[in-house]
């Protein structure tokens, strides 16, 4: 026979480990030590400009992340030279992250089903064209990992970094933006932009660290761009480090990093910025819709864990490959309905 039990009291323990068990993925907008400085580029490959940026961050010896889709400036399931830029980026010790398959916002994937195609389809696609899983993710937009004010919004940001944190992603957001997609060739806009950041009084290499955002998709970009940010940031004494440095995560999910890193990372919430810091939306670029998105202004503080819990469905025709917060809901509660029946019988 078994001991009176408080119900209520046993019901909201096994939601509370229902939240606990579904891990979120970690977000990250600048770097574990001060000073350092990570540039990422997103919305390639372009056989035609990304081969520059390469040879610009050659010169400099400096390793970027490019945040790739398969549809978007170019074709990843029918264009050889767009697969060989990205090979041949990965060649070049640059990192590789997903940046959705049709450079899809998410908040739009949820809404028509699509998370699967642009989550899932370009993992595999990217598995498929450098041999490794990525482990960096950047929603297009900055969608999702932002601190929503909008409880939708915010609702659809927990199942967004539930999603991702389920299939092994880190998401990599930014903390001083070049606006390089809107100024193109116009630099002076693009450093006070940045500056917005860089040259506040509170602000140096002895205390902040920075991770920034371009696209690889302009000329004017790995042309004009690229160079002038790279000596400008050289100048107020930061170190360019590869992302993995910065944060202290592989770029990949089969390889490990050192246990440093590992610690630092297993051990914290992610890394933000002053407070005080506005981040802007970035203006994501996609070949199929030719206006910009609009700026979008962002707190950097933590995004803190929710016990609200909710599933993603991941395709109109219901897809064998099911979300796994969806699994871990069922076992939770299945596990208390029964421990339930048991005591009321």
């Amino acid at each position: 026979m078994f001991p009176k039990i408080n119900l209520k009291f046993l019901i909201i323990t096994a939601l509370f480990a229902n939240s606990v068990i579904a891990d979120k993925a970690k977000i990250y907008r600048n770097c574990l030590k001060p000073g350092q400085f990570v540039l990422t580029f997103d919305d390639g490959p372009n056989p035609e400009t990304t081969p520059i940026a390469l040879d610009v961050l050659k010169k400099y010896n400096i390793k970027g992340t490019f945040f790739i889709n398969a549809h978007n400036w170019s074709d990843l399931e029918n264009d050889p030279t767009a697969i060989e830029t990205v090979k041949k980026t990965y060649a070049a010790g640059h990192d590789i992250g997903s940046h959705t398959y049709n450079h899809k916002d998410l908040f739009e994937a949820i809404e028509e089903r699509s998370m699967k195609e642009n989550v899932d389809d370009m993992t595999d696609k990217i598995e498929e064209i450098i041999g490794v899983k990525p482990a960096y993710f950047r929603p297009p937009c900055g969608n999702g990992a932002y601190n929503e004010s909008d409880p939708h919004k915010r609702e659809m940001s927990e199942m967004i970094q539930e999603y991702l944190g389920e299939r092994g992603y880190n998401i990599i957001m930014w903390g001083t933006d070049t606006m390089d997609w809107q100024y193109k060739e116009d630099v002076d806009s693009v450093i006070a932009t940045m500056n917005e950041q860089l040259a506040d009084p509170n602000v140096s290499p002895k205390t902040h660290s920075f991770i920034t955002l371009m696209h690889d998709v302009y000329p004017s970009t790995v042309n004009i761009v690229l160079p002038t940010v790279i000596e400008y940031v050289q100048s107020l004494g930061y170190e360019f480090v590869p992302l993995s440095e910065c944060i202290g995560v592989s770029p990949y999910q089969s390889i490990s990093n050192d246990k440093e890193n590992q610690n630092n990372l297993n051990n914290g919430e992610s890394n933000t910025t002053d407070e005080n810091n506005k981040n802007k939306s970035a203006g994501e670029t996609n070949t199929n819709n030719s206006t910009p998105t609009s700026n979008n202004t962002n707190s950097t503080s933590p995004i803190t864990n929710s016990s609200t819990k909710s599933t993603v469905s991941t395709n109109k025709e219901g897809d064998n490959t099911s979300n796994a917060i969806t699994i871990h809901s069922s076992i939770i509660l299945s596990v208390a309905i029964t421990i339930i029946s048991l005591i009321l019988n």
